[in-house]
């Protein structure tokens, strides 16, 4: 296995990122990584502002909700650990009944999971380097469960809009990582 320095990434399964994005993109608040149209059109005119916390063995999160509709959403910074997607892979696929792989969120690596199918909140980890990823997750309100919204494909297109977003700050780099700091 690998050891919390960040050698031997990937383990436990987890894929490659190929073109990572330099962790620099990650320095910013995480209530900052969404414009407030951006989650306005997520979770409509309720939307609160964003809310940071951190948490220990993570990294920093930033919640947005909307209380009219029970929906919400957080985005969170995976950093602590060090082991990016590969934490997902050891600790999160044997203990959720939902762990799918999905194709790729805006180019990177990600993985979706849950407790169960009919679940209303989904977790998408995108790995957008080895070492770190961004974790995204979504809430359904009370419309997006009675009209069969499948909470991961709402949390797949947050996840989508914010590695956008951090590509974006990266500027088109050809995805060379710069060692900032």
């Amino acid at each position: 296995m690998g050891s919390p320095h960040g050698s031997g990434l990937p383990h436990s399964g987890a894929p490659v990122v190929v073109d990572p994005l330099p962790e620099s993109v990650l320095s910013d608040h995480p209530c900052e990584v969404l414009t407030p149209e951006q989650v306005r059109a997520v979770l409509g005119t309720g939307a609160s502002e964003g809310r940071r916390r951190d948490l220990g063995s993570v990294g920093p999160v930033c919640d947005w909700g909307n209380k009219e509709r029970f929906s919400g959403f957080a985005v969170g910074f995976s950093v602590v650990s060090r082991q990016g997607l590969s934490a997902q892979y050891a600790n999160t696929k044997p203990q959720k009944a939902v762990f799918r792989e999905l194709d790729s969120v805006a180019g990177f690596p990600a993985v979706a999971f849950k407790d169960s199918e009919d679940e209303i909140v989904c977790t998408v980890a995108v790995g957008i380097a080895n070492e770190y990823s961004v974790v995204t997750v979504v809430t359904l309100g009370l419309e997006g469960e009675s009209d069969g919204t499948d909470s991961c494909v709402a949390a797949e297109t947050v996840s989508e809009i914010v590695v956008e977003n951090l590509k974006a700050k990266a500027g088109d780099d050809g995805g060379v990582v710069r060692r900032d700091r």
